[in-house]
């Protein structure tokens, strides 16, 4: 039964959609084009997608564009940092960044002398080994230990036992997606 709330919201457009009530907005519309739909999976994969969306944006606005970089740039300066040096399309793989995206990420992260770049082939262009130079390990570890506090922040209002919960749960989730997406691929 719909309070007369979220009827408002459900009838209401999408310009007058506040973000914390677009989960159940969207629960609602969707039902009526789905009506088998599994709202437990449905709230899960939303909150999951928005919370880690929210995660990366404020990430990227409070931390990464301070220091001068986007999202995939602090995930490959992270990447190239933890390993010292990697070659180019482990850290497209590792970071979460395609491999092109990467090439144009380092690009410019070489062009603002936070990286260095050195071809491994002569005769493959594409064997690459990527180190920081001292300006990106320094910048790179300054925001890491602000990312880490800001995530400490976060997840302050989880006790031990919640946090090691959610690190198990989260973690099967995402056991269960990277299975799913081997199966996928054939």
């Amino acid at each position: 039964m719909e309070t007369a709330s979220s009827a408002r919201s459900i009838r209401s457009s999408a310009s007058e959609v506040h973000g914390f009530e677009f989960s159940d907005v969207a629960l609602e519309l969707t039902r009526r084009k789905l009506p088998d739909l599994d709202a437990m999976a449905f709230h899960l994969g939303m909150l999951l997608l928005r919370t880690a969306n929210t995660h990366s944006q404020n990430s990227e606005r409070l931390i990464h564009r301070p220091h001068g970089f986007s999202s995939s740039g602090f995930r490959i300066l992270y990447t190239v940092w933890i390993f010292g040096q990697a070659e180019a399309r482990d850290i497209a793989r590792l970071s979460g960044v395609s491999r092109q995206a990467t090439s144009s990420v380092l690009s410019t992260l070489e062009a603002d002398g936070l990286v260095i770049r050195e071809r491994l082939s002569t005769t493959d262009r594409r064997l690459v080994t990527v180190r920081l130079s001292a300006v990106g390990a320094a910048a790179i570890k300054e925001a890491f230990a602000q990312q880490n506090l800001l995530e400490q922040e976060w997840f302050g209002d989880l006790t031990a036992d919640e946090q090691a919960t959610l690190r198990l749960l989260l973690s099967k989730v995402a056991s269960r997606i990277a299975k799913s997406a081997k199966q996928t691929e054939g």
